[in-house]
């Protein structure tokens, strides 16, 4: 028998595990739009509105660890974000270096707001 206090560490981990797999599936389905890196982008908005509809629900803290914490934190990604921003920069991109930033800030925070007006108005 797992330990209580185990119980969290063992949903993160499993939440993680599907997180991941997922990314990889999803992100490696969506196209690139010339230079911009659009399965990042579309992983980082499905997850920050998914993410914002179970924070702002009233689940049990087995599913914030399960799907928040685990499956969502592997699932979005700001660190590869972060480096196809950069590369961007890099090779010169500048217009998709700013596109890139704009969306991903833009797009994840109106997720958010969208998560938190299904929860709360719907």
């Amino acid at each position: 028998m797992v330990p209580d206090a185990f119980v969290p560490v063992i949903l993160v981990g499993l939440g993680g595990f599907f997180g991941a797999i997922l990314r990889y599936l999803v992100s490696g389905m969506v196209a690139r739009i010339s230079e911009l890196p659009t399965g990042t982008l579309i992983v980082n908005v499905i997850g920050s509105t998914a993410l914002s509809i179970i924070t702002f629900s009233s689940v049990p803290d087995s599913i914030m660890y399960l799907v928040n914490i685990g499956l969502f934190s592997s699932f979005t990604t700001f660190s590869t974000f972060a480096y196809e921003t950069f590369k961007l920069l890099e090779e010169g991109e500048n217009m998709y270096f700013i596109l890139n930033i704009s969306l991903n800030v833009l797009l994840c925070l109106t997720g958010v707001f969208a998560g938190y007006f299904v929860v709360n108005f719907i």
